[in-house]
Order: C-alpha cells, then structure tokens, then sequence
C-alpha cells in the first residue's frame, strides 16, 4: 500500500496516457510507479482442509480426546473430536470428528 508525499492520503493504481500511475484518493496528486518498488504477489489458493489441520497424518499417538459417536463410513462408534473456530467469531466452533478405525473425518456445526 502506497500513500501520498503531499497529504499522506492512499493512492490508488492508475492508467493516465497510457503509463501506471498512482492518485491520491484524497487530494488528486498523481505520482509516477516505481518498478523496483512495485511488488507482485502470487497468491496461492489454500486447502481448507490443510488450515483445518484435518490431514494431520497418522499419527501414533493423538492428543485429542474421544467420544462415542457412529462413523458414518464404517460404523464404528469411538472417534477422536477437536473443535476449530471456522466462521466468525460470533457464531459456534465447528467440532471435527475422527474414526479411530477407518480415519473418516466429519465435521458438525451448530
């Protein structure tokens, strides 16, 4: 983010004779782009999955606590569970459930 020599005001990225320049939102000032200071970055697309930490592998021993509840791939009533806070803050945690068995993942929310 770039901000105005003048005023302090954001600039804003744009074209004016065919060159990139930068306008202040505040006071109108145009200042020219510096290539060495534009800065390109890709952004990659996350699985949710991996934020979740649902793909913690297998391993052998689990800190989460279990519970009895039926796996819906295989039956089994005892899982692992977690709670992650998905959505807002205002709204419940959302409770993952893993099949001590199989290794489903299901997840409920309120």
């Amino acid at each position: 983010m770039e901000f105005c020599d003048e005023c302090g005001g954001m600039l804003v990225s744009e074209k004016k004779n065919g060159e990139s320049v930068m306008q202040c939102r505040s006071c109108g000032e145009y200042q020219d782009v510096d290539a060495d200071d534009m800065k390109v970055t890709e952004e990659k697309e996350e699985d949710p999955m991996d934020r979740l930490n649902v793909n913690e592998g297998d391993a052998e021993e689990s800190t989460h606590p279990t519970t009895e509840k039926e796996c819906p791939a295989c039956g089994n009533m005892e899982h692992e569970f977690w709670m992650e806070q998905t959505r807002a803050s205002d709204e419940p945690p959302t409770r993952f459930y893993r099949c001590t068995d199989c290794g489903n993942v299901h997840k409920e929310y309120d």
